[in-house]
């Protein structure tokens, strides 16, 4: 069971790690319309997945929603200002301490040996400014780093309430639900019909629910204190999407700043799946 919730969590990882992909390749314009989008693409997905889990409605994921719409609305706003290689690492980061207080001070969860535990997340949390500092561009709005770090304390609460109810697998639809009830005035509101950003952010509404449905399961597997740590590894694939697909990263002492930084991190996911 051990092995397969670090697959879960692995793919999840990949998911969320490529989800603002699509929308930061559009370009992000207007925020209210791009989280409509992605609420659309966030409920077509679910509806499949209702057929095995249900549709009931539970109060922990409609809640859970509403804490992921607030979270993903600042991770747009903060793309926009310091772009996706910069905002990732500090989204992981600080949605890495979210969880992993959550997961000791109010789920009790334990490990083998604390002490690996806790130095996987030092390892995590060092290298998680190599990455968001691998080059210096005088252009970037500082604010957007604030934003950021905002944006992973809020998401790295977001299953809470599901995990707090038990309503982990049951409270998904009810998450997505909440989430889509809450983008579409959004998405009217923006008065901004553009087809090739609509798809875009539907697309990104889709890879972000497969995380989320993978993740869920990784966290009834092995616990959100392990499970959701390794999931915001993510940052590694969204950071190579930002620095080689993008080019937010073209100088060469940059590119070496992230690439030890990532290396860290993947020492650290990796410490903490053994803890």
């Amino acid at each position: 069971m051990a092995d397969l919730g670090l697959l879960f969590a692995a793919f999840a990882a990949i998911s969320w790690g490529t989800f603002f992909v699509p929308v930061r390749k559009v370009g992000i314009k207007n925020i209210w319309q791009l989280q409509g989008a992605i609420s659309i693409g966030v409920l077509l997905f679910a509806i499949p997945i209702g057929y095995f889990w249900g549709f009931e409605i539970q109060l922990g994921g409609l809640v859970s929603g509403v804490i992921w719409t607030i979270a993903n609305l600042l991770a747009l706003y903060s793309v926009k200002l310091i772009g996706l290689a910069r905002t990732s690492p500090l989204l992981a980061g600080s949605s890495i301490i979210s969880s992993f207080v959550w997961g000791i001070t109010f789920f009790n969860e334990t490990f083998n040996s604390l002490i690996l535990a806790l130095a996987a997340i030092g390892l995590l949390l060092v290298g998680l400014p190599l990455v968001a500092n691998g080059e210096r561009n005088p252009s970037i709005q500082k604010k957007g780093y604030f934003v950021a770090v905002a944006s992973g304390l809020i998401g790295g609460s977001y299953i809470i309430p599901m995990q707090a109810t038990q309503t982990l697998q049951s409270g998904f639809f009810s998450s997505s639900l909440s989430i889509f009830v809450i983008g579409i005035p959004m998405f009217l509101l923006a008065r901004r019909f553009i087809k090739k950003e609509t798809i875009a952010g539907i697309v990104s509404g889709t890879l972000f629910n497969l995380g989320s449905l993978t993740v869920l399961i990784a966290v009834s597997l092995i616990g959100i204190t392990i499970a959701f740590p390794i999931a915001q590894t993510a940052t590694l694939f969204a950071v190579s999407w930002g620095m080689f697909y993008f080019k937010e990263v073209v100088q060469r002492q940059g590119i070496v700043r992230v690439s030890i930084g990532a290396l860290v991190i993947l020492c650290g996911a990796a410490l903490l799946a053994i803890a």
